[in-house]
């Protein structure tokens, strides 16, 4: 049976954070109650897709998911289990702003079945969260984590982020450190994304905020990948660091170019070469859903060289890298895609073989937006 993974997508903030540019809204909690039906019923409506799938991860991602009652939450996951598609030991995870969660709603949560927490902490500075725009401080942080162990959560992720106005690469160990001392099973280190419109974005072009150079930002990516695995996270993508069996199954579907399927507003779909996204505003597709009993799609059949050029792209944020066995089983051999580039980053050290797959070198990481860059300019020409 195939698999296919969950994945809805919570509109909704208390409040959006200056560096964000992800389809959510503030100030519209009144709309949660009928937008989370709607998804249920969106999903009843893609049966198609889903009737001879098994759901091996569901994943309610924003947004902050966490800020909806947890019986609207429950009620939803009870919908996908009601289907008899549920699999067995499924992960599902929630994403949250520890100032939105408190023991009792996480252990209503934990009961009903969702066993990976997700937590946007960002980073230790009080400081710099405010000038974030996150409605959480270091010690609802801390507390966060405290009370979703102790509603039974043996599964939780911190999203941390570096590269941010001010900080040093020591602030930025003081950070992992700390986050290290939560006890956390999995540990997301994303370097900062200025994108055009956000609040962030304006105030560096307009110097009010200066962000770090860009040689010392990657000073911090690789003291992550240095300090992280003395403590026992191995860095599985180049972002994603986890201890032994920890690693984000949702997200490791990604990365191999898995079917799954998005609910909601915003959300995006992929099942083999066929890829639809859903309306980005939440109020434009509860109307739709009200009228048509489905949102109007962009729909897009890829190509071939499409999701070939996906696949190289996506596998080689793993660590472990491409699979190319696994490659030529669906596409053919890889060396008749890249052979020539790919032999030129090998011999120039940028990317090594190890067994059956294609990985990025060690120094590569550091550069890894290049250096896959390189290599699917061969693909595209």
């Amino acid at each position: 049976m195939r698999e296919l993974a969950i994945y809805v997508h919570f509109p909704f903030c208390q409040k959006r954070c200056a560096y964000c540019d992800f389809p959510s809204s503030a100030g519209k909690e009144g709309l949660i109650p009928p937008y989370l039906a709607a998804v249920a019923r969106e999903f009843a409506a893609e049966e198609v897709h889903w009737a001879e799938s098994l759901f091996p991860t569901v994943f309610f991602g924003g947004g902050t998911p966490s800020l909806a009652p947890p019986d609207e939450l429950i009620r939803l996951l009870e919908t996908f289990r009601a289907t008899g598609r549920l699999a067995e030991g499924a992960e599902v995870t929630l994403e949250a702003n520890p100032g939105t969660v408190d023991r009792a709603k996480l252990a209503a949560l934990r009961a009903a079945g969702f066993n990976r927490l997700s937590l946007g902490v960002q980073c230790r500075d009080d400081g710099l969260l405010k000038l974030l725009g996150r409605i959480h401080d270091r010690r609802q942080a801390e507390a966060a984590v405290a009370d979703a162990r102790s509603a039974g959560f043996a599964n939780i992720n911190l999203d941390l982020i570096f590269g941010l106005p001010g900080q040093t690469r020591q602030e930025w160990e003081a950070t992992l450190k700390w986050a290290v001392g939560l006890g956390p099973t999995h540990l997301s280190c994303y370097g900062l994304q200025l994108e055009e419109g956000t609040p962030l974005a304006a105030a560096v072009a307009s110097g009010q905020l200066r962000l770090p150079a860009e040689e010392e930002t990657a000073g911090m990516m690789e003291t992550a990948m240095v300090l992280l695995p003395e403590f026992g996270y191995e860095q599985y993508e180049i972002s994603n660091y986890a201890k032994p069996g920890y690693a984000c199954r949702h997200n490791q579907l990604y990365w191999e170019r898995g079917d799954y399927l998005g609910l909601g507003a915003g959300a995006c779909s992929t099942l083999g070469f066929l890829r639809w996204s859903n309306p980005a505003d939440p109020e434009a597709y509860l109307r739709q859903m009200a009228v048509e009993g489905r949102p109007n799609r962009d729909l897009e059949r890829l190509s071939d060289r499409q999701a070939v050029l996906e696949e190289i792209m996506l596998g080689l944020r793993l660590r472990r890298g491409l699979d190319k066995v696994a490659f030529a089983r669906r596409r053919g051999p890889l060396e008749n895609w890249v052979g020539e580039a790919a032999r030129y980053l090998i011999a120039e050290g940028w990317l090594e073989t190890a067994g059956p797959y294609l990985r990025l070198s060690q120094k590569a990481v550091l550069v890894s937006n290049a250096v896959i860059g390189r290599l699917c300019e061969a693909l595209i020409d």
